[in-house]
């Protein structure tokens, strides 16, 4: 009797942990089911998209570009990849002067029946952009890099029209005598929005780890400051103090139709420097901020790379909104993934002054 219990029992306990294991939360084999990053392949119509770049300050023409061969250009890249909307950056070297550059679409029929007129004077345009980023707390380490250490830029947007898919250009310089470097060819693939289905949930912020040291959520970041306080008194004298950053809260959803909302709630504290003139010693005050940020996300399965690109944020201070829309997009991450069942970890991999620094971000399924 106690025999068959006991095989009972043990038949019971088998079941149970078997049950267990399978109902265990797994990945998805199959992380793109609807076939969304297929339309990446689907090859843009070039008129159709040629109408649909945005470079400020260019001009569109009609006809082709003849180039003369006379001026050394080259780029140390092929392939490239874009967003829609938000579309993409033309970072080269030139080794000789020149006064601007051409752009013209093309695919194996021919060339697009329209070009770019890029002068030199609209490019390298980031100072909105920069200005920005910077608010953007949690992701400000990706923004830092300055601009000017990358070469001329020539900053590329869409209009809505241009969809997912392909499509390739050729680029050419131009001097103010005339002459036409010879054509360079490149390639371009438009993400899709979205992309993964296993990223599809509600994410919460657990802590930052750079360089192997753990900033946990709720932790103040710190910077310690000694300035000279000149008091109403008349009393001058030297004090020390901090200002402090501590991230409250952040929680990030990404849905399945390739939008994303994030939302971090953080504490500043700074003197307030009347109040530290009047007690004659450091008055510190504190401000609570929100920050939410709407775009889309997409996912690279070629690279394990995740883009956040967003079209509208809004910050909270003291209960009043401020609502701001980004009609071309910011980049405010994009960097390679660690997925489980269960756990999100975003990777950042800034080089500035020459200096490469590792940055991650760790958040738990809600």
């Amino acid at each position: 009797m106690r025999k068959s219990n006991l095989l009972v029992m043990c038949f019971l306990a088998a079941g149970i942990f078997s049950c267990s294991k399978d109902d265990e939360a797994k990945l998805s084999a199959e992380i793109d089911p609807d076939g969304v990053n297929a339309t990446e392949e689907v090859q843009i119509d070039i008129n159709e998209a040629s109408g649909g770049l945005i470079v400020e300050g260019a001009t569109s023409k009609t006809g082709s570009i003849t180039p003369t061969g006379d001026l050394v250009f080259s780029l140390d890249f092929s392939t490239q990849t874009a967003f829609q909307k938000n579309g993409f950056d033309i970072v080269f070297d030139a080794s000789a002067e020149f006064a601007g550059a051409y752009i013209q679409l093309k695919d194996e029929n021919g060339m697009a029946d329209t070009y770019l007129d890029v002068p030199l004077s609209a490019m390298n345009n980031y100072d909105n952009k920069l200005t920005q980023n910077k608010r953007k707390k949690i992701f400000t380490k990706e923004m830092t890099s300055t601009r000017k250490e990358e070469g001329n830029t020539i900053n590329v947007d869409f209009e809505s029209s241009v969809p997912a898919g392909t499509f390739c250009y050729v680029i050419c310089l131009y001097d103010a005598q005339g002459n036409i470097s010879l054509p360079e060819d490149v390639c371009v693939t438009v993400e899709a929005w979205g992309g993964n289905v296993n990223l599809v949930a509600d994410w919460e912020y657990t802590k930052e780890i750079f360089e192997g040291e753990t900033i946990n959520l709720g932790e103040a970041i710190c910077e310690e400051n000694s300035f000279t306080l000149s008091c109403d008194s008349g009393e001058v004298k030297e004090v020390e103090g901090s200002y402090c950053y501590t991230l409250n809260g952040f929680n990030l959803t990404f849905n399945s139709d390739g939008t994303y909302t994030y939302t971090q709630n953080s504490t500043d504290s700074n003197y307030d420097y009347d109040a530290s003139q009047e007690n004659c010693e450091l008055v510190v005050s504190y401000y609570d901020e929100t920050y939410t940020s709407n775009g889309n996300w997409a996912y690279n399965e070629d690279k394990e790379e995740l883009t956040l690109i967003e079209f509208e944020y809004i910050n909270t201070e003291a209960g009043d909104d401020q609502i701001y829309d980004i009609e071309g997009g910011d980049v405010v991450f994009t960097g390679e993934i660690d997925l489980s069942s269960n756990q999100l970890i975003l990777k950042i991999t800034d080089i500035y002054e020459g200096d490469t620094e590792y940055y991650e971000y760790h958040f738990n399924k809600k």
